[in-house]
């Protein structure tokens, strides 16, 4: 049980790559179809369609969001987030404990900044998994205790028992986690309307979160301190709903 409570550090690696894609443009008989990937930032005709990720509420404004953590101990870190108007992606690690009540927040928005209605098309979420960090061994904060490293493997199953990624939209209207998907029936939930005076904009929470007190259930029970990371991930607007 000491030996549980001790399992120590788990640096969550969020690499949370959000792809803005679906942007259906009509006009007279023709349509484009446009993907806009994570390795590049792709800017679609600004003045009429004009919706990313923010750092803030108020426009399309890029830069870090650092995280808030709960359930943390010396020498932990909330880690930070960069965000471009299309990609989220990891800025420093966040440091998790496998104990109760140990978690990862990290809030920004989704602005609708151009002269159209944005709609939510589809969210899917990525998934997660853990593997053993390498180098050095680690002392535990009594200043005694050792924390060798790992050894084997933590499988997917046992690494989605023991923590969990959930991505709120909407303050909870649309909330997707773990390798979950949602791709029709939004309606007009999380509508961006086109804005009149200044952008409009919903809030957005990515949470990695550790939820299992024991490793009972577990197929293999972890025998040192490891990474969690998140697979890619997206968030598609479109001008019409689905």
């Amino acid at each position: 049980m000491m030996e549980r409570q001790k399992s120590g550090k788990v640096i969550a690696i969020v690499a949370l790559l959000f792809a803005v894609a679906g942007l259906s443009l009509g006009f007279a008989a023709y349509s484009t179809t446009l993907n806009i990937t994570s390795d590049a930032d792709v800017k679609l005709d600004a003045d009429s369609w004009d919706i990313g990720f923010s750092t803030v509420n108020s426009a399309l404004t890029p830069g870090t969001v650092t995280g808030t953590l709960t359930g943390g101990l010396t020498g932990d870190a909330a880690g930070t987030l960069n965000l471009t108007q299309f990609v989220i992606s990891q800025g420093t690690n966040a440091t998790l404990r496998t104990t109760n009540g140990s978690k990862v927040e990290y809030n920004f928005y989704i602005v609708n900044n151009g002269k159209l209605d944005a709609y939510l098309n589809s969210v899917t979420m990525g998934n997660l998994s853990c593997t053993y960090l390498t180098g050095e061994n680690r002392t535990e904060d009594d200043g005694h205790t050792v924390v060798s490293n790992g050894t084997g493997t933590i499988s997917d199953t046992d690494c989605r028992a023991m923590f969990t990624a959930t991505l709120d939209i909407g303050n909870g209207a649309t909330t997707q986690t773990n390798g979950t998907s949602t791709t029709s029936g939004f309606g007009n939930t999380n509508k961006l309307a086109k804005p009149t005076s200044t952008p409009t904009y919903v809030p957005v929470k990515l949470t990695i979160a550790y939820v299992n007190d024991s490793f009972a259930g577990l197929a293999t029970a972890p025998n040192g301190d490891f990474e969690v990371s998140l697979s890619d991930s997206t968030v598609v607007y479109g001008t019409s709903s689905n």
